[in-house]
C-alpha cells in the first residue's frame, strides 16, 4: 500500500504514466512527462526534473526548462548537491533556502545566484537500488509543505516502477545520446572556468559564480555561454 495514496488529478496522472509501460513508450518520453506533470501538480515549484544513473554515470534525462538543467549541471560539475545526495543516501533531501543552507556550499551559492532558493529531492528506488532522483525547485525559500512532499513521493514511486520496465533499444540509444551531451556540457563548463581562472585570476568558485551571473544578466543560456567561452566564439 502506498504511504501517500494518489487521488484526483494526481491519480489520473499516475494512470497515464503507468500506461506508458503497457505501450512500451521510451523512457525519455516517460521522464519528460513525469517532470512536466510534477511541475504542473506542484503549485510552488517553478520547475521539476528527473535524474538517472546510466552505466555508472550521472545524467539528467527529464527537465521542464533550462534553469532546472542548469541547476542539475551545477551539481554534476561540482560533485555536490541535494539531488546527488538523495540518490546516494537513498533518502529525501530538502534545501529550504540556498542562501542559508551550508551542506552544499558551492552548489547552494551558485544556485542562489541563478535565482533558485529551495529544492526538494527524493530518490528513485528499484528494489534496494537507487537509480536516480526526482526533484522540484522554487524561486522562493521554504515553500514546500507536506502535500508537496507526499505528491513527489508518489510520483517517484511510479517513476521508479516505470523506468525499471521500459527498456527498449530506442531507450538505450536516447539515454546514451543524453549521456554524451551531459558529459560534453560538463567538460565545457570546466574549460570555461579554467579560462576565467587563468585570465582573471579567479578561484574555481569565483569563476563559476562569474559565469552564472553573466548568463543571468545577459539572458544567454549557461550552456551556450560556457560553450562560447570554451571554443572562443563570441555570443551575440
Amino acid at each position: 500500500m502506498d504511504l501517500y495514496p494518489p487521488s484526483g488529478e494526481l491519480g489520473a496522472t499516475l494512470g497515464r504514466i503507468r500506461g506508458l509501460t503497457l505501450t512500451q513508450e521510451t523512457a525519455q518520453h516517460a521522464v519528460d512527462l513525469l517532470a512536466r506533470v510534477t511541475q504542473e501538480t506542484t503549485p510552488n515549484a517553478f520547475g521539476a526534473g528527473v535524474s538517472l544513473i546510466h552505466h555508472a554515470q550521472r545524467v539528467s534525462v527529464g527537465a521542464t526548462d533550462d534553469l532546472v538543467r542548469h541547476a542539475d549541471d551545477l551539481q554534476y560539475g561540482l560533485g555536490e548537491g541535494p539531488c546527488l545526495t538523495a540518490w546516494s543516501s537513498r533518502s529525501p533531501v530538502e534545501v529550504a533556502d540556498t542562501t542559508t543552507d551550508h551542506r552544499f556550499p558551492q552548489w547552494s551559492a551558485a544556485a542562489a545566484e541563478t535565482g533558485v532558493r529551495s529544492c526538494f529531492s527524493v530518490p528513485l528506488m528499484r528494489g534496494r537500488d537507487s537509480i536516480g532522483a526526482m526533484k522540484i525547485y522554487s524561486m522562493e525559500p521554504s515553500v514546500f509543505g507536506d502535500a508537496d512532499r507526499a505528491r513527489l513521493a508518489s510520483l517517484a514511486t511510479a517513476a521508479s516502477a516505470l523506468l525499471g520496465h521500459v527498456q527498449t533499444s530506442e531507450t538505450t540509444t536516447r539515454l546514451s545520446a543524453e549521456l554524451r551531451e551531459s558529459l560534453r556540457a560538463r567538460d565545457l563548463v570546466g574549460i570555461a572556468k579554467g579560462i576565467l581562472m587563468q585570465r582573471d585570476g579567479l578561484t574555481e568558485s569565483e569563476a563559476l559564480a562569474a559565469l552564472t551571473l553573466e548568463a543571468r544578466t545577459t539572458g544567454v543560456s549557461f550552456r551556450r555561454l560556457t560553450a562560447a567561452i570554451a571554443t572562443g566564439i563570441e555570443t551575440p
